[in-house]
């Protein structure tokens, strides 16, 4: 699973952190604090929760194993295509009728070609489809992206709250107030750290990783389209697996070409 990636490099980024900290001389108890962890955390999700419907948020869950499931692979949907290009071309669109296919957009579009509807209907809802796919997507991407904002804008704004709680209650007469001054600023300007992690090294990511896969997953099903249109055009299988094979970029290319994954 190529997902696992994003979290091997989370766990990296988190990794390299704490053996600064080690590195450095400091002592990593200083840098755990379960109240700016909230103080972050806590208005970041209460702020998502002001922009987004509970309908696009519900579905956060769903985004992780999105995040570790496996990519749309475009060599895959090809080999799928020919296939059903030589068996249109022997058998008839009809024989599409107990085909198995776990593309939910695939089947949709064969449903459609054994009705009979003519390329330009299939063409359009295919679109509409895909379109609606963007969409989908690119709400999850938004809701990561604007967390990637707010955590470090709260983590300030807890920082700025710290220090002037810390400051309004300093007593200069008071020795002990004095020598703490320099602790109580580190444990203010903590919740600023957080807030820069959280959203560099799991917000920010995550959205990257989704958009990567939503390229992927529009143009498989891109190809689809393309290809399903094709046959319904009556194309030869070969220029079908010719054509669809060109869309990928060179080194997918040749790797099909020659065999390889």
């Amino acid at each position: 699973m190529k997902g696992i990636t994003t979290i091997i490099g989370m766990v990296l980024a988190f990794g390299a952190i704490i053996a600064g900290i080690i590195i450095l001389g400091g002592d990593l108890n200083d840098f755990i604090n379960l109240p700016s962890v909230l103080l972050v955390l806590i208005p970041t999700i209460a702020a998502l929760m002001a922009g987004f419907p509970m309908s696009v948020l519900s579905k956060v869950p769903g985004h992780f194993k999105v995040l570790l499931g496996k990519e749309s692979n475009p060599k895959e949907y090809i080999e799928k295509i020919v296939s059903l290009a030589e068996k249109a071309r022997k058998e008839g669109l009809l024989a599409f009728e107990k085909e198995q296919v776990d593309d939910p957009l695939m089947r949709y579009a064969l449903r459609m070609m054994v009705d009979g509807l003519d390329k330009f209907s299939v063409k359009f809802a295919l679109e509409d489809c895909i379109n609606g796919v963007k969409e989908r997507h690119a709400e999850a991407v938004a809701i990561y992206e604007k967390a990637a904002a707010f955590a470090p804008a709260f983590g300030m704004c807890a920082t700025v709250v710290s220090l002037v709680n810390m400051l309004m209650g300093l007593d200069f007469a008071d020795p002990s107030a004095i020598n703490n001054l320099g602790a109580n600023m580190a444990a203010a300007l903590i919740t600023t750290l957080y807030g820069s992690m959280f959203a560099n090294i799991i917000f920010i990511p995550i959205a990257g990783r989704l958009k990567l896969l939503n390229k992927k997953e529009v143009f498989c099903k891109t190809m689809v389209c393309n290809g399903l249109l094709s046959i319904l055009n009556g194309d030869n299988p070969r220029v079908i697996k010719d054509y669809l094979v060109e869309q990928l970029n060179t080194n997918d290319s040749k790797a099909f070409r020659s065999g390889g994954d």
